[in-house]
């Protein structure tokens, strides 16, 4: 005499199984979702920040050329980015480094990026 199972449904076991599978795979999605997100922000914040260092370059060089001063503030436009400007003298006679940095969080650490430039200026004094 022959025993034979009943087709009609899933054992438990099975049930379980296939739960946890779909589990682990949305956990997954979700995972590789927020690193995209997360490096698309970050894209975004280096795109704005290289924008607002070659505006904060543009206005040293043509709108304030005279300002020898070393200098720091934020940008009204984009809250959350501050900037910093320094001039450093070198070894050749009247030319200068000027280097701006961008400030701003990403991730609750503070990040920068900063762009150097030599300037020629003669009425600037050591």
């Amino acid at each position: 005499m022959k025993h034979y199972r009943s087709q009609r449904g899933f054992m438990l076991i099975e049930v379980i199984f296939a739960v946890m599978l779909v589990a682990l795979g949305l956990f997954v999605l979700i995972e590789g979702l927020s690193r995209c997100l997360a490096a698309a922000r970050s894209v975004q914040n280096y795109s704005r920040v290289e924008m607002l260092l070659a505006n904060k370059g543009y206005e040293f060089r043509v709108e304030q050329a005279q300002d020898y001063e070393d200098k720091d503030g934020r940008f009204d436009d984009f809250p959350g980015y501050s900037w910093q400007r320094t001039l450093e003298s070198t070894d050749e006679e009247d030319l200068w480094k000027q280097t701006i940095t961008v400030y701003w969080y990403e991730r609750n650490k503070l990040t920068s990026d900063s762009v150097v430039e030599y300037r020629y200026l003669p009425e600037k004094r050591k």
